[in-house]
């Protein structure tokens, strides 16, 4: 599965999980018995009597799915990430590390035995905030601010919205969706 179809797939989870939520809150609606089996308990009590709980129990919930499936395509792109980090370490370790034998059989050339050690690999690049730095000169400036409000959001979210670790966005899942695709195509 290409990186693109990767993320898509996890775009109609969403789909589908919001397509379910939806059908559950319309039957709630016709149907008290249904809300008290699917409503916490303590809650579901007072259905009857109240219907703005089904209302309050459901935004809550829409809240909660959304933001998972934002937190889910946001690290579903950071593995694709790594694994286009990890992938070009071994191509750019091969290449040094072949270039610098025959330099070295032709001149003296300083630490050409741990050369590699100073190429970063996906051990160093620990998160999407790492890998940030690299990705600044292989999309454009647009895609690349755009990813950084992403990393910020994915911070905020889930660092359990404190004010002082990243910040919301104003961007839905549709649209982050649709930046990765393009970062991914710009990245190759």
């Amino acid at each position: 599965m290409s990186a693109k179809e990767t993320l898509e797939k996890v775009y109609q989870q969403y789909v589908s999980s919001k397509r379910i939520y939806d059908l559950a809150k319309e039957r709630t609606k016709r149907d008290k018995k249904f809300a008290i089996e699917i409503i916490p308990f303590q809650k579901a009590k007072k259905v009857q009597h109240e219907s703005n709980i089904i209302n309050d129990y459901f935004d809550q919930l829409y809240t909660d799915i959304t933001e998972l499936y934002i937190l889910k395509i946001i690290t579903t792109f950071e593995k694709i990430v790594f694994d286009k980090i990890d992938n070009t370490y071994g191509v750019i370790k091969s290449i040094i590390t072949s270039e610098y034998k025959k330099r070295s059989k032709k001149e003296s050339v300083p630490l050409s035995r741990s050369i590699v050690s100073f190429i970063k690999n996906k051990e160093d690049i620990y998160s999407l905030s790492g890998a940030r730095s690299i990705l600044e000169n292989q999309i454009s400036k647009d895609l690349f601010e755009d990813l950084k409000e992403i990393i910020e959001y994915r911070n905020w979210l889930s660092h359990g919205k404190r004010q002082n670790v990243g910040k919301e966005s104003t961007l839905n899942i549709g649209e982050i969706k649709e930046i990765l695709m393009n970062i991914i195509d710009e990245i190759g």
